[in-house]
Parts: structure tokens; C-alpha cells; sequence
């Protein structure tokens, strides 16, 4: 007892914030070196950012009086600012129906809305800040950058979805969920019940159906956002949060890639909201139900998101110990949240049930021959015995290509700036994540929702940015990305504010004139945004197809033979949609030096001499992306059996007794 007494002491006569930083500039000098075994953009990138952001904080704490804050614009000058907005807005509805895709176009004018809308929100005057019209620009933009997407796309955008929708039409087919009940989702099925089930009701096609019931709900999902920074700072920044969310590009992935994770981000946030409100601002019991409500479904829709929601509530419990230690001072700083009281709420019951809950349904749910939780345990075992320090880190910078495969040759410059977009938002996230987390690290600060939040932020980073390094990818790190992103806003305008009210106006004004300018037009055209029509198409490939190439899928799969084992062979992604429509067995055309190696069956569609489409290296066994011309692909020797003009389907002599199909 002497000891942890002792060690309290000594921790309450510390500055938890200073400490922090300084120890996070200590370890961006360290991990600065590593620079130079892997060119990999977050090991070049993170040292930097960390450094800086600690670097900016420990000058911030150095004030002890407010500053006058952010300079704001005169009351016409925002109501102007609003029109040019919505007028924007429209142009960009009317170049996506004129182009029938989301072009580069598309993509500057959303670029240059969002820098409108970030600014508006910051600088307007405090009469001016009228959370009904920033809200309703900040949810229009979300709905038209996204239903610009799906509306002006053949069928579905992604790989996934095209699996999840053949797990639909199998459970419309056999109006039960027995047609699932060797999948993983038979357990978790709250996703397919939705889509068809609003099928049924709507009397719609299952894509229009999908749209227009999760598809619609998605471009709310930054309103949870706004009302759980609203319960912790002013409204202005709770503004900045949710317009900082929206705009995120894997936020924008899955409000276009409607799978189970885009229905998990849903109930998280909905879970994170509730969890804030009691722990920060009410204890009710009405908000412990609703609490208790949504991390249930989040494990009824999908498991990522139910250990993603766990670790939120884990660290909730975490802080709750915390502070019941009583490491935090009662003083208020006059820069403290808005609202709530240093009493933690016990989660401890809560925890248990997730705990408990997950554990059963995952025990039932059927994958690979196993149950997913032996399944599961299985593989993060032999990975981490296997796993070594940079082994899950290639030596270039180069993007990713096809389901995180890599690029063909070293990096490029158009590769790399390609990467940098890509990741660009992200990092920018970070670094406000890093200022917002040592701001709220400040003892006067310290709730029971700071401290959920930091903790949940550092995991969360660790799975995403840590365990990658050393190849264990259990966990799906790229899924975690959106959901961290709301905590990243939450907490990053926390760091803004404190800035705002703490250092002089050239430091902050400068800090967020690059924020406000880069953020939203990396955002707009990362690849993870925008795998519609990626802005660079030689780089990433196209998640989307067009109506020829599901022409060929739809013509030849119902036409396809009976013998068991045939394959037909093409590039990815295009060889997934055969795949996960059940359409054709298929693989990714092998190739040597450059050059196809002929198959049975083999598919060549015109976008894989223009754009970046990928094939297996024979030689290294890695998917790489190659820009084969039709005759290396389907030769003169072999036997057309069908073509559209856009896709042309071949066998060799022999090989398949298909007979010829017209085109359509």
C-alpha cells in the first residue's frame, strides 16, 4: 500500500501532457533512423509528425493566458461563402451526370467545396455559426460525393459487396437463413437481413433496395460525430469534427462500399455517442440502454467491428480505474471540456456482457471448417511466432495495388505521389490526434472520456500502424482506419482549440491554413475514396466495372460447363467479380517475364491495356501489375469463343468444349 501510495504522489506532482511530449519527442528521435532500412510512407512519415506535434504542444503549454483566438470573417462574407458552397455543390451533381463518373473534374470542385466548408466553420463569427445550415452543407456534400459513385457505377463499387449481395439473393431465394448457414455472417447477420429484407418492402431491385436503405444512411453517419464533440467542446469545433469526418476518404469508402463494415462504422459511432454521453454528461438509464443496444448490434453485423467496439468500451473501463485512483486534480482549467465531472461511471458489467456475448456468437459462427474464434486464435498464433520486425514492410514506397498487392517495379515518381495523396489525409488526421491527445492528457482535463479516447486511439494505432510491421494483419488493420477516424476528429479539435486559445495567431492561423487547404482535397482523391474512378488510374486499380465487362460475367456464367475444376484465368480485380458472383471459378493469369502464360481459359478485357490491372509474377509468386495487349492475353491460336467488343473470352485448342457466344 506504502508503494502505490507513493507512486500516486509522484504521479500527481507530474504533468502528464509535458511528460508525454516530451517522451513522444524522444521516441520521433528514435524511430527516425528507421527511415533508412524502409522507404514505407508511415515509417518516413510518423517520426516527423509525432516530433512536430509534440514539438507545437510544448510550446502551447508554455502560454498561461488565452489568446484571442481565431480571426473571423465578416457576416456577409459567410453567407456568401454558404452560397458559393451549395453552389458548388450543384455543379458538382451536374458533372456527374453529364460525365457519368466521378472525374478528376469532380474531384477539384469537391476539393475546392470542402475548403469552402472547413473555412466557413472556423471562421465565422459566433452570431453566424447556425449549426442547421453548416450541418445540412456538411450532409449534402456527403451524399452527393458518394451517390456520385454509386449512381454513376455499373452494378456495385468494391470486391466485397459483390460477395455479401450473392449471400442476399441466396437468402431471397431460399427465404430463410439456412441458405447461409456454413458462412461466418449466419451468426452476424444483421447486414443481409437489412438488404433484403428493405428488398422485399421496397419492391426494388436488390442494388436500388441496398442504396436506398443502408445506402442513404451512411452520409448521416458524421452527424454522431457532431453530437459526441458537441458534449465536449463549443460548437464551432463540434462543427469542425463532424465537416473533418465526413470528408475522410475510408469514411467515403465505406458509404460507397456497402458491406457488413460499412453497417459496423454505423452502430460503432452510434455505440461511441452513446458511451460519451455517459460517461461525460448522463448516467440515465435510458442512455446506458442505448448503450447497451448498439454495442449489441455492432456484434449481431460484423466482427472487426464488434473487437473494434470492444476495445472502445475496454478502455472506458480502463479510464474508469483511473480515475478512481484519483490521478487528476481537482481544479478546473478554464480550457477544460465542456461539461461532465471527473466521477467515472462503471463499465465494468458492460465490458463483461460484450466480453461474454462475442465469445458465444463467435464460438457458433461456422469459418474455414472451424469456428471463426478457434479460427481466429489459430492463425494469430503461427503469425506471431512468425512474425519479425519489418517482415510486413516492403522496401519501397510504392502504393498497393489489387487487395493490398504489390507494385510491379520499384517506386516511381507518379507512384509516389500517388502514395502520398493517398495517405496524405490520414496523416494530417495523426498529427491533430497527437496535439488533441497531450491536450487532453492535462490532469485538469482528465475524465473519464479523455482518457477512453487517448487509450482507445494509441490501440487502435498499434493495430493499424504496429502490428503491420511485423506481418501480423489478424486483425484486418485497414478496416479499423474509419473508425479510428472519428476518434482522431473528436480528439484532434480538442488539440485546435487548445491551440487556438494558447499560442499566438501566426502559429495557429498558419497550422490550419495548411490543414484547411490540403485535408480536403487529399481526402477527395485518395484511392480509398475513390475506388469508383481512382484519379490515378495507372497507379490503383478500378473497384467498379463497367456494363460490357458485366455483360461477359452474367453471358458466359450462365452458359459455363459442367466439368469439375475448370478455371478461367484474368487479371485482378476483374477475376474477383466471377469469383464472388459464383459466376465462374477463377485466377489471376500467370505471367513470365512480362508476358502471359496461356491457360484453359482465359479473359482480356480492354481496361487491362490501359489501366492498372494486376497478374500473378510467376516467377515471385506476387500479383503485379502488368498492361498486357489483347493478343499476348488471347492469342490468334486460340479459340474466341466470346467477345463483346470490350471483353473477349479464349480458350486453347481443346482445352474447354464452350460453345461460341454473341456478344451483347
Amino acid at each position: 500500500m506504502n508503494l502505490i501510495s507513493s507512486i500516486r504522489e509522484r504521479l500527481q506532482q507530474t504533468e502528464l501532457d509535458v511528460l508525454a511530449a516530451v517522451v513522444g519527442l524522444v521516441l520521433a528521435l528514435g524511430l527516425f533512423p528507421i527511415r533508412f532500412f524502409s522507404s514505407q510512407i508511415f515509417i518516413v512519415t510518423l517520426p516527423p509528425i509525432l516530433g512536430a506535434g509534440c514539438i507545437l504542444y510544448l510550446a502551447a503549454s508554455r502560454g498561461t493566458e488565452t489568446t484571442d483566438g481565431l480571426p473571423t470573417l465578416t457576416p456577409s462574407v459567410t453567407r456568401l461563402l454558404s452560397v458559393g458552397i451549395f453552389f458548388g455543390l450543384a455543379a458538382m451533381v451536374t458533372l456527374a451526370v453529364l460525365q457519368g463518373e466521378r472525374s478528376v473534374l469532380f474531384m477539384d470542385i469537391g476539393g475546392v467545396v470542402g475548403v469552402l466548408l472547413l473555412g466557413q466553420i472556423l471562421l465565422s463569427p459566433d452570431e453566424e455559426l447556425r449549426s442547421g445550415v453548416f450541418l445540412t452543407q456538411v450532409v449534402i456534400y456527403s451524399f452527393v460525393v458518394r451517390f456520385a459513385a454509386l449512381y454513376t457505377t455499373t452494378g456495385y463499387v468494391g470486391i466485397d459487396v459483390w460477395s455479401h449481395t450473392t449471400f442476399v439473393e441466396m437468402i431471397l431465394q431460399a427465404d430463410s437463413l439456412s441458405a447461409i448457414n456454413d458462412n461466418k455472417y449466419y451468426a452476424s447477420p444483421l447486414f443481409h437481413l437489412l438488404a433484403s429484407s428493405s428488398t422485399h418492402l421496397l419492391s426494388l431491385s436488390l442494388r436500388n433496395a441496398l442504396y436506398l436503405s443502408l445506402g442513404i444512411v451512411m452520409p448521416l453517419v458524421s452527424l454522431f460525430v457532431y453530437g459526441t464533440a458537441r458534449l465536449l467542446v463549443p460548437l464551432r469545433w463540434a462543427l469542425a469534427a463532424a465537416a473533418l469526418y465526413a470528408m475522410g476518404d475510408q469514411v467515403v469508402r465505406w458509404g460507397i462500399h456497402l458491406i457488413p463494415t460499412s453497417m459496423g462504422l454505423l452502430f460503432f459511432l452510434a455505440c461511441m455517442y452513446s458511451l460519451v454521453r455517459v460517461m461525460h454528461a448522463s448516467d440515465r438509464w435510458r442512455d446506458f440502454g442505448l448503450l447497451v443496444l448498439f454495442s449489441t448490434t455492432v456484434i449481431l453485423t460484423h466482427q472487426v467491428s464488434s473487437f473494434i467496439m470492444l476495445v472502445l468500451l475496454c478502455f472506458g473501463f480502463v479510464a474508469q480505474v483511473l480515475l478512481q485512483l484519483d490521478f487528476f486534480t481537482e481544479e478546473p482549467d478554464p480550457l477544460s471540456l465542456t461539461g461532465g465531472g471527473s466521477t467515472p461511471v462503471n463499465l465494468a458489467g458492460l465490458v463483461g456482457f460484450n466480453i461474454g456475448l462475442i465469445v458465444f456468437t463467435w464460438s457458433l459462427t461456422p469459418y474455414k471448417g472451424d469456428t471463426f474464434l478457434e479460427t481466429v486464435l489459430s492463425y494469430f498464433y503461427v503469425n506471431l511466432f512468425n512474425a519479425g520486425f519489418l517482415s510486413g514492410v516492403s522496401g519501397s514506397g510504392g502504393s498497393t495495388g489489387a487487395s493490398g498487392t504489390a507494385q510491379s517495379t520499384g517506386p516511381t515518381f507518379l507512384s509516389q505521389v500517388s502514395t502520398y495523396v493517398t495517405e496524405a489525409g490520414f496523416l494530417l488526421l495523426i498529427f491533430a490526434g497527437v496535439i488533441g491527445c497531450l491536450t487532453v492528457l492535462r490532469r485538469s482535463r482528465a475524465t473519464q472520456t479523455t482518457y477512453c479516447f487517448v487509450g482507445s486511439i494509441i490501440a487502435m494505432m498499434f493495430v493499424v500502424l504496429g502490428l503491420p510491421l511485423f506481418g501480423i494483419e489478424n486483425f484486418v488493420p485497414g478496416r479499423w482506419i474509419g473508425f479510428l477516424y472519428a476518434l482522431l476528429a473528436i480528439i484532434g479539435v480538442v488539440g485546435f482549440r487548445h491551440l487556438a486559445d494558447r499560442t499566438s495567431l501566426k502559429v495557429i492561423g498558419v497550422v490550419l491554413l495548411l490543414f484547411v487547404l490540403l485535408y480536403p482535397n487529399v481526402m477527395i482523391m485518395s484511392n480509398d475514396g475513390a475506388m469508383d474512378s481512382p484519379v490515378f488510374p495507372n497507379q490503383h486499380e478500378r473497384l467498379s466495372y463497367t456494363d460490357p465487362e458485366l455483360a461477359a460475367v452474367e453471358t458466359f456464367g450462365a452458359a459455363r460447363p459442367t466439368r469439375k475444376g475448370a478455371k478461367l484465368y484474368t487479371d485482378l480485380p476483374y477475376g474477383t467479380v466471377w469469383e464472388r458472383t459464383e459466376a465462374y471459378p477463377a485466377e489471376a493469369l500467370p505471367m513470365k517475364r512480362g508476358r502471359p502464360i496461356s491457360q484453359g481459359i482465359m479473359v482480356y478485357r480492354t481496361y487491362q491495356s490501359e489501366h492498372a490491372s494486376y497478374f500473378m509474377n510467376n516467377a515471385t509468386g506476387t500479383v503485379q501489375n502488368y498492361n498486357p495487349p489483347k493478343t499476348a492475353v488471347c492469342p490468334p491460336t486460340t479459340n474466341y469463343v466470346y467477345s463483346n467488343g470490350h471483353v473477349t473470352i479464349c480458350t486453347l485448342p481443346g482445352a474447354e468444349p464452350t460453345p461460341v457466344l454473341s456478344g451483347t
